[in-house]
């Protein structure tokens, strides 16, 4: 079977704006060209990666897509409401919400203090409600779709992770809770990635380690996120899911990722 996401040429998305934070790198940069494969009119926000979100719009664009950038630091709560003004003032409208704007730090538990608490949180976790909060209306009106990008990590502990599995496990629960809040007008889904890519310089002894316990045998990449972004924005009957895109690790590591 034919991988949908990059072999066909449907453009089931052709009628819908997407707006994807976090766009300009990695895997919100994989998911905005997806959905502008898709045919979706995209949004493109960045806070730092100026470059990499130019990039993006323009690989949309060259495609035959149509998409611009946004620029807005997510962690000042009234970023939000003021990204999605501009959004909806350029397109006249907003169908799908992805909220993929991430940070990742690690460092152990003594460590972790109060400005590297409140900014973890601040990102990953208020930044999504308070988006969805404030495009509630325009996606009531569309009948639209908010997809969270999580993490394995909001449903098994990490050592060293406290601030960053705790913000993404309140966001699992934020999206189930709006699933039923936001319902029946509007879907509200998740997707939680493994691991995606190892870190620049990451010990190769750790590499084979986390390959073990993944039963398909690779780390994930971008383009697997994206695909099931896509998959979701273009499903009609699905509310309030997580759906897992990692290789299998969860089903397999008996708890031990």
């Amino acid at each position: 079977m034919r991988n949908r996401s990059h072999d066909s040429p449907t453009r089931e998305l052709s009628d819908r704006v997407a707006l994807v934070t976090g766009a300009g790198v990695r895997v919100g940069r994989a998911i905005a060209e997806e959905l502008g494969r898709a045919g979706a009119t995209v949004a493109v926000h960045y806070a730092r990666s100026e470059g990499g979100a130019r990039a993006t719009a323009r690989a949309i664009n060259d495609a035959g897509g149509r998409a611009r950038t946004f620029a807005a630091d997510l962690r000042d709560p009234a970023a939000a409401g003021a990204l999605i003004g501009e959004v909806t003032a350029w397109s006249k409208r907003l169908d799908i919400l992805v909220c993929s704007a991430a940070e990742f730090d690690r460092r152990p538990f003594e460590q972790i203090d109060g400005p590297a608490w409140r900014d973890m949180l601040a990102l990953n976790l208020e930044a999504p409600f308070r988006l969805a909060q404030a495009a509630a209306p325009a996606l009531r009106r569309r009948r639209g779709t908010i997809v969270n990008i999580l993490d394995v990590a909001a449903f098994h502990a990490w050592k060293g992770y406290a601030h960053y599995a705790a913000a993404k496990a309140g966001l699992a629960m934020v999206t189930r809770v709006l699933a039923l809040e936001l319902a029946p007008r509007v879907r509200v889904c998740a997707v939680a990635p493994g691991t995606v890519a190892f870190p620049p310089g990451y010990p190769a002894a750790d590499r084979r380690r986390v390959l073990s316990r993944i039963p398909l045998g690779r780390v994930g990449r971008p383009a697997d996120v994206a695909g099931a972004v896509r998959f979701l924005c273009g499903a009609p009957y699905i509310t309030g899911s997580v759906l897992s895109v990692d290789g299998g690790r969860m089903a397999g590591s008996g708890g031990v990722l």
